[in-house]
């Protein structure tokens, strides 16, 4: 069986189409399931998922990541997929990351994620992510939290998801290539997601560059927990020991040291 995990806050004007996109694979209904893992939403969300999903279950442990990994542990198949509330899945999805994870003998999948509503900053950040790709030369697979999919004792084995938000997708990657998981980027399982939370480059960037830094510098999960907003990521940036310049040769090296490992 496939466990289809999503975790949700608040996403009532999405989750319906994301859920309408899972229930209609070419796969028979009763070969996976679909698990929502609700942060305490205060709008719909609930009450919309509970019409299609086989579980709606309260989040208990912390960050996106702790949602993933509620849903994990509630989970019955053998094969974990992840996605997001705000994304929508061809029909034949599930097939073709069940044929690569059983047939073709691979531990992880993943594959395109594209915006459906794409402005001039998800074009931007669309080409951004394909620097992602040449990873893969290294040996290296940087999953997209909206379209993951492991194999149960692989992921268990890599240990699952840190409850942790920024880069929750980015940690995994890595643990699971620490494990030598088997991973394949197929082109065809795409998936299509919402480009609403892309609000600036500016923003956006500097989200990620003080995530990496907490996640290769200060090591501070608190401090990868919450997204934070310009006047903090301004402040903490402040706050640095070393000027940016020195903070990305620290990360370069910790990712040349991932490599070479």
């Amino acid at each position: 069986m496939i466990s289809v995990i999503i975790p949700t806050l608040n996403e009532e004007e999405t989750i319906l189409d994301c859920l309408r996109s899972l229930s209609a694979q070419s796969i028979p209904r009763d070969s996976y399931e679909i698990i929502v893992v609700d942060g305490d939403s205060s709008d719909r969300t609930c009450s919309i998922a509970a019409t299609l999903a086989d579980q709606v279950i309260s989040q208990k442990r912390a960050g996106i990541g702790g949602a993933r990994g509620d849903g994990a542990a509630a989970a019955k198949g053998d094969i974990f997929v992840f996605t997001d509330a705000d994304t929508r899945h061809p029909p034949t999805w599930l097939e073709t990351i069940r044929e690569k994870l059983t047939t073709s003998g691979y531990d992880v999948c993943t594959g395109p994620v594209r915006f459906y509503n794409r402005t001039l900053r998800s074009d931007i950040i669309q080409v951004w992510r394909r620097h992602y790709l040449l990873f893969h030369l290294f040996g290296f697979y940087w999953l997209i939290g909206s379209n993951a999919a492991v194999l149960k004792e692989v992921y268990f084995r890599a240990g699952g998801h840190r409850d942790i938000s920024i880069l929750e997708d980015y940690d995994l990657s890595r643990r699971l290539a620490a494990t030598d998981a088997r991973c394949i980027y197929d082109r065809s399982t795409a998936v299509f997601t919402s480009a609403r939370r892309i609000k600036g480059i500016l923003g956006y960037t500097g989200v990620y560059l003080t995530g990496f830094y907490h996640y290769h510098i200060t090591r501070s999960e608190t401090d990868l927990l919450y997204y934070p907003h310009s006047h903090e990521i301004i402040s903490q940036r402040f706050a640095m020991p070393d000027d940016l310049r020195k903070v990305r040769q620290k990360i370069l090296a910790a990712w040349v040291k991932m490599f070479q490992g």
